[in-house]
């Protein structure tokens, strides 16, 4: 009998990663930010661009997404102390639905890893355009960290001779990837993770969980709201379970072959994100177990230094192109070789 099934979960789990890392819609927090934001709506003293920076998950886009809001509303008089437009008009709802004529949303294409100089391009032909629905062109650049060279040089001149009555807003979680001198041209806001009280209030009030199964999430999520809500809701708490003891059994059966077609099918652009994922939760619990059990250091050390080097590569993916079923195969192997010494 097979040690693992003919459809192992990495395949099926594998089938619903699009869409995976859900965005968080609800405006949660941050109100800091929003009073700021809000302040310069009232004084009419606006920037042209702005950088919205923190940690995946925890609302910048959705922040951004309010305050296009906001400046695209036709009953601003309406909107409440803590909301960025009144919710309730027409522009509004196209907002929300992104089919505002003075909206645009740039984001990486779907099977692209960039996001690409004729996307920018585009940008800016858009912003340059005269208003059709409202006082204001705004452009939203979401991830912008993942703009190949020539677009974030293209953004560049955009942001240096900004049209007039335009507005572009950078989202990302790794503001140190872009252009110093992007940086330099924008109003920057940093996001704070959620406290952990806030974090576990909002989980709780939204899904029903046990409070070992809490904790789970929360080490798993990372801080990352959106991903826990859509983790607990689409059931793949304890599916993720199984998938790492799936793994595990792979390693455990020595089998590189099995762990190399993981590494083919879990390359593509739209499994990548849940491979590092699954791999980065996978290794964590490998250096809990270490600690929780009192293995020996060099065991610990071990693991320590596979996490560290699987972030690193990771890392470098972000902002290189190169072949991910080679950087996941180099990962698998380092696993195998650690597991054989320390086992």
């Amino acid at each position: 009998m097979p040690w693992v099934p003919k459809r192992p979960l990495w395949k099926r789990f594998g089938e619903r990663s699009r869409g995976f890392f859900l965005k968080l819609r609800e405006l949660i927090g941050h109100h800091e930010i929003i009073r700021g934001l809000q302040s310069g709506l009232l004084s009419g003293n606006l920037a042209h661009s702005f950088l919205f920076a923190g940690p995946s998950g925890i609302g910048k886009a959705t922040v951004a997404h309010r305050y296009a809001q906001a400046l695209l509303c036709t009953n601003p008089q309406n909107a409440g102390p803590s909301q960025l437009g009144c919710q309730q008009c027409a522009a509004c709802h196209k907002v929300e639905l992104r089919c505002h004529a003075d909206l645009q949303w740039v984001e990486k294409e779907e099977g692209k890893t960039r996001i690409s100089v004729d996307q920018i391009r585009e940008l800016t032909r858009f912003l340059s355009l005269t208003p059709m629905e409202s006082n204001w062109k705004v452009a939203i650049v979401d991830d912008a960290a993942q703009m190949n060279a020539a677009a974030a040089n293209a953004l560049l001149k955009t942001l240096e001779e900004p049209p007039a009555n335009s507005v572009v807003i950078l989202v990302t979680c790794r503001p140190g990837v872009l252009l110093a001198t992007i940086r330099s041209r924008c109003m920057k806001y940093y996001f704070h993770a959620l406290s952990e009280d806030d974090f576990a209030r909002i989980l709780m009030e939204k899904v029903d969980l046990a409070h070992d199964q809490w904790e789970t999430v929360r080490d798993y999520s990372e801080g990352d709201l959106g991903f826990a809500l859509r983790f607990v809701q689409e059931g793949q708490l304890s599916e993720c379970h199984q998938l790492i003891q799936e793994m595990e059994q792979l390693v455990r059966a020595g089998s590189l072959g099995k762990l190399c077609e993981v590494a083919e099918y879990w390359s593509q652009a739209n499994r990548f994100a849940l491979a590092q994922f699954v791999i980065r939760q996978w290794i964590m619990e490998k250096v809990r177990d270490c600690v929780t059990s009192e293995s020996r250091p060099q065991r610990v050390r071990a693991w320590l230094t596979m996490e560290t080097f699987a972030n690193e590569v990771f890392s470098l993916a972000e902002t290189n192109n190169i072949n991910k079923r080679l950087l996941l195969e180099g990962i698998f192997i380092k696993v195998l070789r650690i597991s054989g010494a320390v086992l």
